[in-house]
């Protein structure tokens, strides 16, 4: 399974692909509107691989951020990679911590 296939079973509206080693987003959008683009535009949009990096050292992956119903939830698949995904939902912060970490098993397959 490739990204794009990745991203339209499991509802992703953005995924964004960060090198850590050549500090850049790789940003892949489908056609779906998310109730609130603000974690995408805190982020991504006017952040950095830096920041990005600042914004979850120490903490233990995948993490999960929330506005409304738009969930991020970034993995690290590889060393030198991370995955900021960016979708709605409407699931309790229980099963939307299983989600994630099933999203997150899900990526670290993909990129063996």
């Amino acid at each position: 399974m490739n990204l794009d296939e990745f991203m339209e079973k499991n509802d992703i509206a953005i995924a964004v692909k960060a090198d850590l080693q050549e500090k850049s987003f790789d940003i892949m959008k489908r056609d779906i509107k998310l109730e609130s683009y603000d974690l995408f535009e805190q982020l991504i949009q006017y952040g950095s691989v830096d920041s990005l990096m600042a914004n979850i050292e120490g903490q233990i992956l995948p993490r999960i951020w929330t506005q409304g119903n738009t969930k991020c939830i970034v993995c690290r698949p590889r060393p030198n990679q991370m995955i900021a995904l960016f979708y709605d939902s409407t699931r309790n912060a229980k099963d939307e911590y299983y989600h994630a970490q099933e999203l997150d098993t899900l990526l670290k397959q993909m990129q063996e």
